[in-house]
């Protein structure tokens, strides 16, 4: 090891603290050998609670089905985190956060997240999706009218895109209820919520349901008395791009998924991926 380090010139080869005894033959034999001698220095290891990093436990999990492969974005390798979403500059930008000691480090899966949600608050564009559509009809909405939309409420330099507005438009069927109650602040009929970007809030008038009770459309209108709304929703124009979309929780239940009784594989949340086929994308993903 040590002499190929130094036959291919690396000026430091790191490692893990368990290596640290091999330090000493590692700088006797080239020393010996009066060949070119690179540094060997030692790092503790970083762990994360709520997953496995084994790669004899990953390759279980990917074997049996748990997972899709090595880059399942539940799985915390590079190539799964990298699915996921993360650049690499979010994952630099977290450790140079912790620091880089001899200790060994354990953090929580919730700390990792929210280092690299602030990232991208920074550098991605941010679009509006629907992930289990209903339809609303705004009555008095004005037809093809554009809006101009910024890809960045924190980064103007990124720009901005056109969407256009439709009389009938999607919002997500979480976003509205039946029947209102004072802790609920999206849309309920003769209550009114924004629509992110779009100058004037709704407020629902009327619902229809189908035989099985789900609500198929609800038809609203302009709420100009209000200048601002409690609360924003996200939503798309008609015609928007369907897409399927996975949204995924931590693949375990327990913060150690190793100490679970019966082992890892007894920890698995049944509830770690939940698809939505027919999702709607606005179309500044075109652009982006």
């Amino acid at each position: 090891h040590c002499l190929c380090d130094s036959f291919e010139g690396i000026t430091h080869s790191l490692c893990t603290t368990e290596f640290i005894l091999s330090r000493v033959s590692y700088e006797w034999l080239n020393k010996t050998l009066e060949v070119y001698e690179p540094m060997q220095r030692e790092y503790g290891r970083l762990s994360i609670t709520g997953t496995v990093l084994s790669k004899r436990k990953i390759a279980k999990l990917v074997n049996e089905g748990y997972v899709r492969g090595w880059n399942d974005p539940r799985l915390y390798t590079l190539i799964g985190i990298r699915r996921r979403g993360v650049p690499p500059g979010a994952i630099l930008e977290f450790v140079n956060e912790l620091g880089v000691t001899t200790a060994a480090t354990t953090i929580q899966l919730a700390r990792f997240d929210q280092s690299v949600r602030r990232y991208l608050e920074r550098t991605v564009p941010r679009l509006m999706m629907v992930l289990d559509p209903v339809p609303v009809v705004i009555e008095d909405a004005e037809e093809g009218a554009d809006l101009d939309i910024p890809f960045s409420p924190k980064n103007s330099a990124m720009g901005s895109h056109k969407l256009k507005l439709t009389k009938t438009v999607y919002i997500d069927r979480s976003d509205f209820r039946e029947e209102d109650s004072k802790d609920y602040f999206r849309l309920a009929p003769g209550k009114s919520v924004g629509l992110l970007q779009l100058p004037y809030p709704i407020k629902a008038t009327d619902f229809t349901k189908d035989e099985s009770g789900k609500v198929t459309e609800i038809r609203a209108v302009y709420d100009k008395e209000i200048k601002k709304p409690k609360t924003y929703i996200q939503w798309v124009p008609e015609g928007s791009r369907k897409v399927e979309v996975r949204m995924y929780n931590s693949l375990f239940k327990s913060e150690k998924p190793d100490d679970a009784e019966g082992g890892f594989l007894k920890d698995i949340n049944p509830e770690s991926e939940t698809i939505y086929k027919d999702a709607l994308i606005e179309s500044g993903f075109e652009e982006v």
